[in-house]
């Protein structure tokens, strides 16, 4: 779909970007056509996320050709073609009612030692308070209106089986999607792309493709959910999924990584609903009121107290009345957790052949930490062969941690070219784009660059974009540059979005500047959130400020959306950077005050500074100015001391600065003491500066410590107050005695 519509809109640019109306009178006045779309149909065909008919494809794409000075035909043609093949993608994920919960992620209650009546997989759901919250978002997309929601908890809290619940009140006619591999972020952000009206976006545990500290592309991932819930072509979209209640994403404090989880923090936030892992009293008493409808919900009121979810999943830390069966039970259906404790207990006791079976059960049950154990416990059982062809067989699977442990131990025997097509079975077995990229450097090293590249083409034509530019790095990093180019462009257009914005960045380093606003705008375009700022910086370097200027307001009208709420506050910045710049200060502090209003503490800085400045031209704002330094020397700004104190001492004189600097020394700020110091020194009071010098110099300031020193020598030498420079005569004559004072 992407291919015909991208197709499509290159025709219409080509053709001069016609009116709508012009387009629709081409296509009346062609008799040889068999359709004649009017002007609404004109504008579905080519900007409606909807494929429409065949014949009005081919028609509108002829015209445009005609209009471009291209041959009609073979542009009739190749639409008809392109629409073909986007009318047999098959469809959308599943119908709700036909998904597995089991495969979404709900945990299989435990199994009841026999003697037991069969019962079903899940027990009957209990509603609890958090189930309004969920249902609300749900019911708001069945009105019509687009929505996240994000049910974020402990483990085995019940969040995915209240999402769950939740969409099964959905009307007929919803489709539902998940990600066969839920660690791949390239296939939720194709999965993201293709959602249109009445679908579910299914996203367990999203921060494993969020967090930009577990994910390198999910700034990727992002700016496609943005894209999902905002486009009004596509609403209702409903996006629904979990979060753990100590994952990294939402860090406030204290984290690996604030800055750069600012946005999805942010975004997770707004959607959020938490789930407890205890049972409130009145849904105690809701579980007493169904446990006559399934046996284990009566164990569970019996024996599980408030903790009743953790208890009911499929758990090696259930009550003991089930813990012998539900052991073994978990062991027959693979259950990783227990296969994983089941290999560790055997290494500890000495049994590793049993061990290593073990692991090996709970890897291929999905479990990558238990790849390594296994492997390992084969090798020292004298089976490092088959440690590998082990390895190897799970990485033809399409497990990429395999393939990296099997391509490591073949690396180390010099196997390369093993190693290369483990990598690679890996890559295309289970659309790792992990693997893909190790195959390509790997056969790069070994000097198949111009192989890789062919393979890495195959990839790209098996449906994997980020293939495309693979090969980029590989062509640019040969010197290839015109083919590199190329490459990138066919993966931005197959929607690897990031593929825009590495090409305008490798074309900036080489100063080509003008072809870099091209891959940039071509990169906003096609929906990149990322390359607007950047295209906006390189405009400033070019000197085209009207252009930055208007993206920067673009961008930052955003930042003041409130269903948007992303505290990227370099975009005010920029703003006001660029309107002090052209010299329009008023709106430079609008823009200034508004990044402060928004905890953005280093603006007071540049607040202070532009009002000094008013001040020199007579305006009436010292205080305001004063204050904003103060604000700024608060948050560490240094120079902020210096613009206050000289700013009171040209216009209130010497007490007030003295007594600006006293109230920050009482406030325990000790850089306001070498402040007070110099003031003092500048204002030539070279004894009471020396006091002051003396005093920063306990509190550990090497710079006080030197000036502490010169103004010594400078009293014990007689000279006068002013200070003369560092090095110079006057004050290395009584250093000596200086030091011996101090």
């Amino acid at each position: 779909m992407q291919e015909f519509k991208d197709g499509l809109y290159q025709l219409y640019l080509g053709a001069g970007v016609p009116s709508l109306d012009d387009i629709a009178a081409g296509v009346l006045l062609d008799e040889a056509l068999a359709a004649a779309p009017g002007r609404d149909r004109v504008n579905r065909m080519l900007w409606s996320p909807e494929l429409g008919l065949q014949q009005d494809a081919v028609a509108v794409a002829g015209i445009l050709a005609a209009m471009a000075g291209l041959d009609p035909a073979a542009a009739a043609e190749n639409a008809r073609e392109l629409w073909v093949k986007a009318a047999a993608v098959r469809p959308y994920g599943c119908a709700v009612g036909e998904a597995d919960p089991l495969a979404l992620g709900v945990r299989e209650t435990f199994v009841l030692p026999s003697g037991g009546r069969t019962l079903p997989a899940l027990v009957p759901y209990v509603r609890r308070q958090h189930d309004q919250a969920i249902e609300a978002v749900v019911g708001r997309a069945v009105a019509g209106r687009s929505g996240m929601v994000i049910a974020r908890g402990p483990q085995a809290a019940g969040k995915t089986r209240s999402c769950w619940e939740a969409l099964r009140g959905l009307p007929a006619g919803w489709r539902l999607w998940h990600p066969t591999n839920p660690f791949d972020g390239t296939q939720i952000v194709q999965g993201l792309a293709n959602a249109g009206p009445r679908t579910v976006v299914w996203l367990d545990r999203v921060e494993r493709y969020l967090d930009p500290v577990q994910y390198r592309d999910a700034g990727t991932v992002q700016a496609e959910l943005r894209n999902a819930l905002h486009d009004a072509r596509r609403a209702p979209v409903l996006v629904i999924g979990t979060v753990s209640a100590a994952a990294g994403v939402l860090t406030r404090s204290g984290g690996l990584t604030p800055a750069a989880d600012t946005v999805v923090r942010t975004l997770i936030e707004d959607a959020v609903v938490d789930v407890s892992p205890k049972f409130t009293k009145a849904e105690l008493m809701r579980l007493a009121d169904l446990a006559d409808l399934d046996d284990r919900l009566a164990i569970a009121r019996d024996h599980a107290r408030s903790a009743v979810p953790k208890f009911l999943a499929t758990s090696r830390k259930a009550h003991p009345i089930l813990a012998p069966k539900s052991f073994h039970t978990a062991v027959e259906q693979g259950d990783t957790d227990t296969l994983f404790m089941g290999g560790t207990l055997l290494r500890q006791s000495g049994r590793l052949e049993e061990a290593a079976t073990w692991y090996q059960r709970a890897a291929e049950a999905g479990d990558s930490q238990a790849i390594e154990p296994a492997a390992a416990l084969l090798t020292e059982n004298g089976e490092p062969q088959g440690a590998i062809s082990w390895l190897q067989s799970l990485a033809e699977a399409g497990d990429p941690d395999a393939a990296v442990a099997a391509a490591r131990r073949l690396l180390a025997t010099g196997r390369d070219a093993e190693a290369i097509r483990t990598y690679q079975h890996a890559a295309l077995a289970g659309d790792s784009n992990r693997a893909l990229r190790a195959a390509a450097a790997l056969m790069r090293r070994s000097g198949r660059t111009q192989e890789a590249v062919r393979w890495l083409r195959t990839c790209a034509e098996r449906g994997n974009p980020v293939a495309l530019q693979e090969a980029a790095h590989l062509l640019w990093e040969m010197g290839d540059r015109t083919r590199a180019l190329k490459f990138y462009t066919d993966a931005g257009s197959a929607g690897e979005l990031a593929a825009w914005r590495d090409a305008a960045e490798r074309l900036q380093s080489l100063g080509r500047g003008d072809e870099a606003v091209i891959m940039y705008r071509a990169a906003v375009r096609h929906g990149d959130r990322q390359s607007g700022l950047p295209l906006a910086d390189l405009l400033v370097e070019q000197g085209r400020l009207q252009e930055a200027l208007e993206i920067y307001l673009e961008e930052a009208e955003k930042q003041k959306d409130p269903e948007e709420q992303s505290p990227d506050l370099a975009v005010l910045r920029r703003v006001a950077n660029l309107y002090r710049f052209t010299e329009q200060p008023d709106k430079a502090l609008a823009w200034l005050y508004e990044a402060a209003d928004r905890g953005d503490v280093a603006a007071f800085m540049q607040i202070g500074l532009i009002l000094r400045d008013k001040c020199d031209q007579g305006e009436s704002c010292v205080d305001e100015a004063v204050e904003a330094f103060t604000r700024a020397a608060a948050a560490g700004e240094w120079h902020a001391y210096r613009e206050s104190v000289w700013l009171l001492r040209k216009y209130r004189g010497l007490k007030a600065a003295v007594e600006w600097l006293h109230r920050r020394i009482e406030g325990k700020d000790r850089r306001a003491v070498r402040e007070m110091a110099d003031l003092l020194r500048e204002a030539g009071m070279v004894e009471e500066a020396l006091t002051w010098y003396l005093r920063a110099a306990e509190q550990g300031s090497e710079y006080a410590t030197k000036y502490a020193l010169r103004l010594q020598a400078q009293l014990l030498s007689g000279k006068d107050a002013e200070v003369p420079p560092e090095g110079s005569g006057s004050a290395a004559t009584g250093a000596t005695e200086a030091t011996e004072v101090l």
